[in-house]
Formats: structure tokens, C-alpha cells, sequence
């Protein structure tokens, strides 16, 4: 599956999950249950998920070798469905919806979208958990220009009243979908838009759900390449986009854990657990913001980063980054020959947070926070450079299949 099928098929977290993790089947990867025994063997290619839109996959290499993470996160902002009723409308129903992360409203007006997610269907023996997708599209119709002269001096969108899809009519959204027996359901309007490539020569992709599933799908082919000397990890949580304080986000145990475990399963003690942190390197994935060609004052004055330009190594307070970790990745980049650029943001604009303070400080190990270049980040339609991507899994293959060793001051890179 190449990136643009995957972003495609990737409606919500639930999706991409899947579709992760039939690539990872389909290259030899076992599945594990969290709740179950493990059997870890040296050479051994691993993964387990969590809630239907979280995973962690890991592969085995040398037994001493320290732990080499890549985190990124499977959801992406979108609109949440509220319940199976429908809202009356003189056209039709619409879909009771809110906002779910910090979603670019204006951008999901008037464009394909489909309801997807998941159901919680009744059986004789239970509750199953399905994936699903609506086979028709819907759409929210903007309000036009003369019923509202100044909406091009500045929208303001209420998501209540302006954000409802119209269905059509329909008893309730579930007999809409054709599902039967659902108990409850968590499922969300999402672009449809297929990717494309732009630009004269396609050299941009654009594509819903770039942020951040260029970075799910640089982790698990990054992992699929690998052929790591220590124990390369891919972890790829749910819900950052609203804080990531879930049981599948990276604010739970489940990344921690699985490491004890490996640890363990490979007959290491809890120092032997340090020492692979210690001797390890945690990449944070996720994009940051290219200049803009209508707005490069937005941008800091001196450190700016561009779509095509390789790799971004990300500097700010909210990062993981610090000298250290962003040292030892450029290391790692440039023995691949892979290219790299700096990120700084402007001192006068907000910055968000990413997994990579969260996800360091429960293991205590050196984090860098990376991405790619890209622009309208959140918004239904999201560009990148074409060529970043793959860069990207380079990247990530190679600090997989690297070596850190510390001897005091000093860290090799092998």
C-alpha cells in the first residue's frame, strides 16, 4: 500500500490502524495479545493494538541492543457524530455533529465527506466492535455570498447551527448506514477528498489526514525495512489531537509497559530496562509548518523550513528536542544520506504540543521531535512535498537500524 491509498482508506484512527496493521501481517509481523504470554524471539518481528485505533509493533534484533522508538499519533482533527438521532432541516435530516480537535472549520464546507468510525454491534454471545465506512457521501453547504455580503471579510462558523451534515431523509443515522443491533458507536464526519499530486510537475501531495498519517505510515515502513542491531519500536497512538489523556493515547501506560515486557521476555532486569533507554533515542513524529507563500511573515525570520526540503528537526519549549537528541538524530540522518532542516517557530505565534515530552518523560530518554514540512495543517486538505515522505521512512529506517552506545560524555553512533 503506497502513501496516497493509505491516506485514502485511513478515514479515522480506527482505519488506519487497520490498514497499519495488515501491512505489518503481510511483512511477517505477529500479533500479540496484551493480556496474553509472550515468546520474544531474536529476530522476531511483533505487535499488538489497543482499543481498534492504537498500536505498537517492535522488532526483535540483537538481545543487548538499546530501544529505538518512533511515536506518532492515528487520529486527525475531524467532526464527532452525537448519538444515532438526526437534526430536521427544511431539505432534510442532518447529522448532530461537534468539533473534534482543532479542526479548520471552513475547510469542510461544500466538499465530499463520509461517516466512519466504529460500532458497537450486539451479539448472542456479547458486544463486537466493527469498522465502518458510509457507502454515500455527505456534504455541508456553506451559506452563499448574498445571504451573507461580508463572509469574505472574515467567516465565523458556529458548529452547532453551520457545521450539521445534510443526509436526507433517514429514520436515524444507524438505519442510514444499514447497521442493525448497534449499542453505541464512535464515528466521525471525515473528508473524502481522494490525494492528488499538484504543482507542475507533482511535486506537492495533497491529501485529508496528512497530519499525521505520513508519519504512521513513515513508522510502520520504516519499521518494515529495518533490520534493526537493537529493538527498533513503532508506536502510533490514538487521541492527540485532544491531549492524548486516553487509555490508547500516549499519556497511558501502554508504551511503558510493552518495553517492560520486552525487556523481560529477553531476560533483562530493571536495570537492563534503563540501560536501553539510556542507550536509545525516541522520535517524535509529527508535522510543523512550511512557509507560506501568502504568509511567510507567520513564519520565525531566519529559521524557516520548506516543503521538499528534507526532514524537519523541531526546536521549541513544547518539543522533546533539546542538543542532545537533536545531535545524535542528524548524526543518524547524515550517515543515510538523508536531508535535514531546523524548525524554530516565530516568538510571537502559538505552538502546539506533540507526544514526544510525554512519551519521554515516562521512559526518561533522549526525544527528538520531528516531521514534515507542510501547509493548511488541520485542514481537510493538507499539502506536503512528495519527496519528504520518503524521505521520512529513510529516516526512520535508519534510526531503527542504529547503535547508540554512551561511554561518558561521548555517544557513538554505530
Amino acid at each position: 500500500m503506497n502513501v496516497q491509498q493509505f491516506l485514502q482508506k485511513s478515514y479515522t484512527a480506527y482505519h488506519a490502524t487497520r490498514h497499519a496493521c495488515a501491512m505489518l501481517q503481510e511483512g511477517g509481523f505477529v500479533r500479540l495479545e496484551r493480556g496474553a504470554d509472550w515468546s520474544l524471539e531474536e529476530g522476531g518481528r511483533y505487535y499488538l493494538t489497543l482499543n481498534d485505533s492504537a498500536f505498537v509493533a517492535f522488532a526483535v534484533g540483537g538481545r543487548d541492543g538499546g530501544f529505538e522508538i518512533a511515536c506518532a499519533h492515528t487520529d486527525s482533527p475531524a467532526l464527532k457524530v452525537k448519538g444515532k438521532e438526526l437534526i430536521d432541516s427544511p431539505e432534510g435530516k442532518r447529522i448532530n455533529v461537534e468539533v473534534y480537535g482543532g479542526l479548520l472549520l471552513y475547510s469542510m464546507l461544500d466538499i465530499p465527506l463520509k461517516v466512519a468510525g466504529r460500532v458497537l454491534v450486539e451479539t448472542p454471545q456479547g458486544v463486537e466492535s466493527r469498522i465502518v465506512e458510509s457507502d454515500f457521501v455527505v456534504n455541508i453547504p456553506s451559506l452563499c455570498i448574498h445571504h451573507n455580503p461580508d463572509a469574505n471579510k472574515g467567516l465565523t462558523l458556529n458548529p452547532q447551527q453551520d457545521m450539521l451534515p445534510l443526509l436526507g431523509e433517514a429514520d436515524d443515522l444507524y438505519q442510514a448506514m444499514g447497521l442493525d443491533k448497534v449499542l453505541d458507536a464512535d464515528l466521525y464526519v471525515v473528508p473524502a477528498t481522494a490525494p492528488f499530486a499538484s504543482g507542475k510537475d507533482g511535486e506537492w501531495l495533497v491529501s485529508p489526514r496528512i497530519d499525521n498519517l505520513t508519519s504512521v505510515y513513515a513508522c510502520v515502513q520504516g519499521l518494515l525495512a529495518a533490520r534493526p542491531q537493537g529493538i527498533a519500536v513503532a508506536a502510533c497512538f490514538d487521541n492527540e489531537e485532544i491531549g492524548s489523556g486516553t487509555k490508547q493515547g500516549a499519556g497511558s501506560v501502554i508504551l511503558e509497559e510493552t518495553l517492560r515486557r520486552i525487556n523481560e521476555c529477553l531476560g533483562g532486569e530493571e536495570k537492563d530496562l534503563g540501560r536501553r533507554c539510556a542507550n536509545g533515542l525516541l522520535l517524535s513524529i509529527d508535522n510543523g509548518h512550511a512557509v507560506h507563500p501568502a504568509h511567510p511573515e507567520k513564519s520565525d525570520p531566519l529559521q524557516r523550513v520548506y516543503m521538499g526540503g528534507g526532514v524537519v528537526v523541531k526546536h521549541h519549549t513544547n518539543y522533546a528536542t533539546d542538543g542532545v537528541s537533536s545531535a545524535l538524530f542528524k548524526k543518524i540522518l547524515s550517515n543515510a544520506h538523508v536531508r535535514f532542516q531546523d524548525y524554530y517557530n516565530r516568538s510571537d505565534v502559538r505552538c502546539g504540543s506533540t507526544l514526544g515530552l510525554i512519551s519521554s518523560r515516562q521512559l526518561a530518554m533522549d526525544a527528538v521531535d520531528i516531521g514534515l514540512a507542510q501547509l493548511a495543517m488541520h485542514s481537510a486538505a493538507e499539502t506536503v512535498g512528495m519527496k519528504d515522505v520518503a524521505a521520512m521512512v529513510k529516516g526512520v529506517e535508519a534510526c531503527f537500524n542504529a547503535r547508540l552506545t554512551r561511554e561518558g560524555s561521548a555517544i557513538l553512533v554505530d
